[in-house]
């Protein structure tokens, strides 16, 4: 597959930034407007905590399934038309999980609404690597990642303030409107992926085939990996923070939202500061070491049931190395596998959701502060291990800046 660069203009370029950026908040839209919810909604169904916490793990499971299936048919039938079909499915599930009456029945809804965001996630990362590559590219998917940073900063907060107007299905109204407007503005995009630069061949082999040789790179995986973990850690603090923040802690569901949007500010920030390194490799080992570290001082306060101000100076640290690695991991592993760009964002999806999908919960079995802190501690030595072995790896010269 080979790369060009469209001759565009400011105002292009600008909204090209801002229509990937969207595409790649739907996750963080999906699963942070409605945190603040998430106690009330316990009420309202009389559920468990961990039930209600697996509409988290269900979405994102969606998230999954729908990354790996339409970020390789984007590689087979062009990125337009497999964003189309995602979007119209995230709009109609989004529609009917407003009228759920059971726990349940949100919980199943809430899959297929992963399932279809998928498709905006994956392609969020595949279309950039169209168009650019290198250092170029990088600088793109953190600027991507910058702007993105503000999607969970936003998103709780909105949801915060809508909570005690709207509930939990008002929010979910307004996601449907954002669907419906993000499938309106990709039907008047052009396809990034020309037929000429499409996979070849028939079936599930040219799939096979594509998937196989990704799995088989070690540096690839070590990259999908680290991010894996990195979000494993994010949604084992995001589905915890609502019971930390608001049960525990006391606070209102819209200072709930104020805090978590403030925290998730440093994931922006950290995204452009893995930029000023000038090996790319060496942003990302930094920025694990950052995030895991502050991560084990996050689950000591938490397990020891320390306040908001030990919380917050542990767990702004830690986002902010969060973002650093989000941002490196990404563009390192679109980089290494841009001649299959839908795969390897597909595989860069699957295997961070199923990462999150398994965190998600366990911070609520038994006692939650003890599972959460000891959820944090058990992340972060694997992430530190990762950076070892990442530190071994020589730097990719495409991301070095010159």
């Amino acid at each position: 597959m080979t790369t060009t660069q469209p001759a565009q203009g400011r105002h292009t370029f600008l909204f090209f930034l801002i229509y990937i950026a969207i595409l790649g908040a739907f996750s963080s839209l999906v699963n942070d407007m409605y945190l603040p919810t998430i106690p009330s909604m316990m009420r309202e169904f009389h559920t468990s905590p961990s039930m209600t916490q697996l509409g988290l793990s269900m979405t994102m499971l969606g998230l999954g399934i729908g990354s790996a299936i339409w970020g390789s048919l984007s590689d087979r039938y062009g990125r337009k038309p497999i964003l189309l079909w995602s979007l119209a499915i995230f709009g109609l599930s989004t529609a009917v999980l407003v009228f759920s009456k059971t726990i349940l029945f949100f919980v199943v809804m809430r899959l297929f609404q992963g399932f279809g965001a998928g498709g905006a996630m994956v392609l969020s990362y595949s279309i950039p690597a169209d168009r650019y590559s290198g250092r170029q590219l990088a600088k793109v998917m953190a600027l991507v990642g910058a702007i993105n940073g503000f999607a969970p900063a936003v998103a709780p907060l909105a949801g915060g303030f809508m909570a005690d107007v709207t509930g939990w299905r008002g929010i979910f109204v307004v996601l449907f409107v954002l669907g419906v407007f993000m499938l309106l503005w990709t039907t008047r995009r052009p396809e990034s992926l020309p037929p000429g630069e499409r996979i070849s061949g028939k079936g599930l082999r040219a799939y096979a085939k594509a998937y196989g040789a990704l799995f088989a790179n070690g540096r690839f995986m070590l990259y999908v990996l680290i991010k894996a973990i990195g979000i494993g850690l994010l949604y084992a603090y995001i589905s915890s923070a609502p019971f930390i923040i608001q049960d525990r802690l006391h606070f209102s569901a819209s200072a709930f939202g104020m805090i978590l949007g403030a925290n998730a500010i440093a994931i922006a920030l950290g995204s452009t500061l893995v930029m000023r390194f000038k090996v790319l490799k060496t942003g990302l080992i930094t920025g694990t070491c950052i995030m895991s570290l502050f991560a084990i001082g996050l689950g000591a306060v938490v397990y020891t049931g320390h306040g908001i101000v030990l919380f917050e100076l542990m767990a702004v640290p830690m986002l902010l190395g969060s973002g650093m690695v989000f941002a490196a991991a990404n563009s390192l592993g679109m980089e290494v596998g841009r001649a299959d760009a839908g795969t390897a964002s597909a595989i860069l999806n699957v295997v961070k959701y199923v990462f999150a999908a398994v965190a998600a919960p366990l911070v609520g079995l038994g006692n939650m502060l003890h599972s959460t802190g000891i959820t944090f501690g058990a992340i972060a030595i694997i992430a530190l291990i990762l950076a070892a072995v990442a530190s071994r790896l020589k730097p990719l010269q495409s991301m070095i800046k010159q």
